[in-house]
């Protein structure tokens, strides 16, 4: 149990004072945490299934949860079993008894039981399963059997999530599962639920302990646990924004002896507190301790050597200051985490503190790349040059014509292409990819920093990259001009775009133009004979020119069209989201909104104007001055031709390379099921089906290494399907509004809303209305999505052929796993496995059985892990190859390989998945706050946003010109109105539920003062009905407490003031406009 901290350095009275000493007490008799196992005992205990992995979310402050992946279902964590893990955690889990397991459950009072009409204790929920069981289920001598209820309280079953009515856990287990009573609680109190919780154990005292894999032998169970490890510390939790308290440690003279021999963490050291009159007195023994701001995190006792002297002195300097304090350890023996402080946290009224607390917020470092990580890399790209033997393992495709199409402010070129005839109506086209793997070997210190980060971060004014810039901006970017190594995917597909054939191997390329996607569309609309009219624009490396390269373009770009089409016709699910663009302010530039004036600084003009909106009226006009970094202009990013050719080609390659893993992996497995088979002869339907044509199977000089035995795992894409509960919340949102929504494939989905949108523009709904509602349907599917996720295959399967082994799998029988063995020729013995495993890594996004990332290895670390995979089963690593800084020549022995355990491999994927999702957040904040400070710098902007949700004194708004998400109360909401209040309509085509709405009132006297200063009357909309997908006007104004954007409801005859998606940025360079990188690729 975490102890509170002692006492506050305030105005101590005598009985605060006892308390203290009570609290001190408390301390000292603190019970040190269990040690963590060592970590190769813990990986042999994963390994058999003794321990369970997962990511630790925290409920309340003393109790969390890790999901079992058998199962799906939780195990819970309570006080001291959490033992020193923090948040998002990846930690290994042993399962406690099952008597130490939860039950749902309640007591039930005697004059309850008294009053029901069945005397035996079941569960409301399953009173007509009871009437099936025999008397044999229970004790025939049991008082209760006869009609005699006891005095004595029994417990309830319930499934009900919070049972409300048992009291003995709370004190000390927090809320939620807390409140559940443990199974030696229940059985000591109604020994009869003994067989329903687990049925076959004749005595509690025969309740063995569990494996994970083993299912629940009721539902009414919920399993316990406790943390032996931590596999992967989460960095968000560790560096923290809080407060500082200063504390006395109210040292008892006998503990004096014992502080001695204390190190610095421990020992407290001299300081000043408030005395019992309020004045300053100086106390011999006091701490310091951090605050988090962040829920669920513990006090931090900090060092006190990184605490400044001053503060020491005067605590006083403290208040109101906020600190960022690392945690740098979390001894066993002490009841708080250890850590130090790092610094100030700056306004953050200021773009670069604001943008310092989203990356801490998301656990995102910006650290330098240290010495030792950069020791094995060429100081410069002069100093590199690629090893001859290097040209001779790879194909080369220097003679093409291969071209690169990026952003147009991209650095790290980590695709390009290239497309020739190579045939009648048959096109060779080749995906080639930066070789990472060449430069960054497994284990090495810069492959763990890759491993950490597992991916770039765009923010809108800079990008964090995943590998340092010598890699990602030079010798792995495929600039033109250069050889470079890549490792490529080469088709051969037909005028349709149907693949008939796949390469996979190592190459090496010298790109001929770098293309941006505004280059590219313009050389798909420009007829050949207008080309010259580009040749200063696009720079062409010899021998091709521009006519070649508007060849391959357009090539390319017919293919992708089809396969575009044919993905869609497929059942992929496509819904918009909005991207912004910034333009900033140059370094060497600022901006006066007008001319200087003295006495005035930008920040309290700010402040000022911010206020001055907030009470409806008009800023001052006051000189302001924007700093570098600040935006002026801002736009939307559109989606081309180009865009999709590119998304089509990386797509293809993707997929190609995930079906090549997976027959790898088919065939490897059955090599261990199937003893002395010919694995050739062996391809199920099912097999057949997932892999697709002849363009999935080793072709060429690869076929003879098919059977080779790859010990780095194999990595894959999968995204679940939505929640059946989040879809029917969906179906009732947009019920509401009139819309009937398929969600049984995310194909119908599309169908279902592109249908609504064109109804709509059949009724002559305005464009900008249409444009905002279909935004806005996209949104609230794409928050009912789940989350893409790696996964490791081979500890997916390993873990489901364990089960089948045990027998504890209904849908797999041993008798099926007999058959495996006995029956090798037979093209259905292995359907069932290969059937449950292409469900589990179905793509619900792209309908696809198999997906994985290949395409992006400078900028996501699990696509470097595709690669090393995809290399090894080809039999090309560089495995016996020297480092790229060492001799020119092949040594055998410089460097080992290194396998990669499956588990090992989950663990990385587990935190791929979590990094990519903080990394997500991150950008899309980014962009949220240059956005805020845009509307700051502009006073206001009003535009349209579309009613998300509606609650008695909430509303939720989507601005669909920006993406953003807005949460506010009515009141403040609808400030501008002269009344408002709730109401409901009546449900659309026959439904006859209701959904809530708003009726504002406005005055037809209220006038607004436009931008010339006139006013306008509102008298043409005295009435606005909010509900459900109404489509309103808002002003948004930017907080002056920080970059928050804030909404209130206009009239609808109001004027505009300025409107976001109609704003022109002024004539800028395309090199100055920042955008946020998009992932498809």
């Amino acid at each position: 149990m975490r102890v509170e901290p002692v006492v506050r350095l305030r105005f101590l009275t005598h009985q605060r004072w006892l308390v203290s000493i009570a609290r001190f007490k408390s301390t000292r008799s603190f019970r040190s945490y269990d040690s963590y196992w060592p970590r190769p005992f813990i990986n042999r205990m994963l390994n058999t299934d003794l321990l369970v992995e997962g990511r630790l979310c925290y409920t309340s402050e003393n109790s969390a949860y890790v999901i079992n992946p058998s199962d799906g279902n939780r195990i819970l964590l309570f006080a001291k079993a959490l033992n020193r893990a923090l948040p998002n955690d990846i930690v290994a889990v042993k399962l406690n008894k099952p008597e130490q397991w939860r039950v749902r459950a309640f007591l039930e009072d005697p004059e309850d039981r008294c009053n029901r009409n069945t005397s035996s204790i079941v569960p409301a929920e399953a009173e007509e399963e009871f009437l099936d069981e025999s008397d044999d289920d229970f004790d025939p001598s049991s008082s209760t059997l006869k009609g005699n209820p006891t005095t004595k309280p029994h417990f309830q079953l319930t499934m009900e999530s919070n049972p409300g009515r048992w009291n003995s856990a709370t004190a000390t287990n927090g809320g939620g599962e807390g409140l559940y009573p443990t199974v030696r609680e229940v059985l000591q109190t109604s020994p009869l639920l003994l067989r329903r919780l687990f049925p076959g154990t004749l005595t509690a005292l025969g309740l063995q302990e569990q494996k994970p894999l083993s299912p629940l032998p009721s539902r009414y169970l919920l399993r316990t646990g406790r943390v032996v490890g931590v596999l992967a510390e989460d960095s968000a939790s560790r560096r923290l924004v809080g407060s500082l308290v200063f504390e006395s440690a109210l040292l008892l003279p006998s503990a004096f002896v014992e502080a001695e021999g204390l190190d610095e963490f421990t020992r407290p050291r001299r300081g000043v507190i408030e005395g019992h009159d309020g004045l300053p007195m100086a106390v011999p023994n006091v701490n310091c301790f951090f605050v988090p701001e962040r829920i669920h995190v513990p006090r931090v006792k900090l060092v006190p050597s990184s605490v400044p002297e001053d503060l020491w002195a005067n605590p006083h300097k403290a208040e109101g200051v906020r600190y960022l304090c690392k945690i740098q350890d979390w001894p066993a023996t002490s009841p708080y985490p250890k850590g130090i402080l790092c610094g100030q946290i700056g306004d953050p009224r200021e773009i670069e503190p604001a943008t310092q607390e989203i990356l801490l917020s998301h656990g995102i470092c910006e650290d330098e790349f240290t010495e030792d990580m950069l020791r094995d890399l060429p100081a410069s790209d002069e100093k590199f040059q690629i090893p001859n033997y290097e040209y001779l393992r790879r194909k080369d495709f220097r003679s093409h014509c291969v071209v690169s199409v990026d952003p147009s402010t991209a650095k790290d070129l980590d695709d390009a292409l290239h497309v020739k005839m190579s045939a009648k109506d048959v096109f060779e086209v080749g995906v080639h990819i930066a070789d990472v793997s060449f430069f960054v070997r497994p284990t090495t210190p810069l492959d763990q920093e890759a491993a950490n980060r597992t991916t770039s971060i765009y923010l809108v004014q800079r990008v964090i990259p995943m590998l340092p810039a010598i890699l990602s901006e030079r010798l792995c970017s495929l600039n033109p001009g250069v050889d470079r190594l890549t490792f490529s995917v080469v088709f051969k597909v037909d005028r349709e775009g149907n693949v008939l054939d796949v390469w996979f191997g190592r190459s090496v390329i010298r790109s001929c133009a770098r293309l941006s996607y505004e280059d590219a569309t313009t050389l798909l609309e420009t007829p050949h004979g207008e080309l010259d009219n580009l040749a200063s624009r696009i720079a062409v490396q010899g021998p091709f020119s521009l006519s070649n390269i508007k060849r391959s373009i357009t090539y390319l770009d017919m293919l992708a069209q089809k396969m575009r089409k044919r993905r869609i016709e497929n059942g992929a699910l496509l819904l918009d989201k909005v991207q912004l663009q910034f333009d900033l302010i140059p370094k060497e530039a600022e901006i006066k909104q007008f001319p200087s004036a003295r006495g005035t600084s930008p920040k309290e003009a700010l402040e000022a104007d911010s206020k001055k909106l907030e009470e409806g009226g008009k800023p001052i006009e006051r000189p302001q001055v924007w700093p570098a970094g600040w935006p002026r202009g801002c736009a939307i990013k559109q989606s081309d031709r180009a865009h999709h050719l590119i998304e089509e080609w990386m797509l293809a390659a993707n997929q190609a390379v995930a079906r090549r893993l997976f027959y790898h992996f088919i065939q490897q497995k059955h090599q261990e099921i199937l003893l002395n088979a010919d694995v050739n002869t062996v391809t199920t339907p099912t097999m057949t089906a997932a892999v697709g044509s002849s363009a999935a199977h080793p072709t060429g000089v690869e076929r003879s290494k098919s059977l080779r035995t790859s010990s780095m795992g194999t990595v894959l894409r999968r995204h679940p399907a939505p929640k059946v509960s989040k879809m029917e919340e969906l179906v009732k949102i947009v019920s509401s509004a009139g819309i009937a929504l398929d969600t049984t494939s995310g194909g119908a989905i599309r169908t279902s809303l592109d249908a609504y949108i064109a109804r709509l523009r059949e009724q002559g709904t305005p464009e900008s209305e249409v444009e905002s509602l279909s935004t806005a349907l996209s949104y609230l599917t794409y928050m009912r999505m789940q989350m893409a996720l790696y996964f490791s295959v081979e500890d997916v399967v390993d873990r489901a052929i364990r089960k089948v082994r045990n027998g504890e799998d209904a849908a797999m029988s041993s008798s099926t796993l007999d058959t495996m063995k006995t029956a090798p020729s037979s093209p259905t013995s292995h359907e069932s496995w290969e059937s449950s495993l292409l469900k589990f890594s179905h793509h619900f996004g792209l309908n696809v059985p198999l997906y994985t990332h290949f395409t992006s290895p400078i900028r996501r670390y699990a696509d470097l892990l595709v690669h090393r995979q995809l290399a090894d089963l080809l039999g090309c690593g560089h495995w016996s190859c020297p480092r790229p800084s060492t001799s020119p020549a092949p040594s055998t022995g410089s460097t080992s390989k290194a396998p990669c355990a499956p588990r090992r491999l989950t663990v990385q994927a587990a935190w791929c998945n979590r990094m990519r999702r903080e990394t997500r957040r991150a950008q899309e904040e980014s962009q949220q706050l240059f956005l805020a400070a845009w509307i700051r710098s502009s006073g206001s902007v009003q535009e349209n946003a579309v009613v998300l949700g509606l609650g008695s004194n909430k509303v939720q708004l989507l601005i669909p010109s920006c993406g953003l998400v807005l949460n506010h109360q009515l009141q403040k909401f609808c400030r501008k109105a002269s009344s408002w209040h709730m109401g409901s309509n009546g449900g659309a085509n026959g439904d006859t539920t209701h959904a809530p709405c708003v009726i504002v009132k406005w005055n037809e006297a209220e006038g607004e003062e436009g931008e010339a200063n006139e006013k306008v009357t509102a008298a043409a909309s005295t009435t606005t009905k909010l509900s459900i997908l109404s489509v309103c006007p808002v002003r948004l104004t930017c907080s002056s407490m920080g970059f928050y954007v804030k909404a209130e409801l206009l009239s609808s005859s109001h004027p505009s003031l300025r409107v976001l998606s109609k704003l022109e940025t002024k004539e800028v360079s395309m090199d100055s406009i920042c955008t946020v990188g998009s992932d498809a690729k």
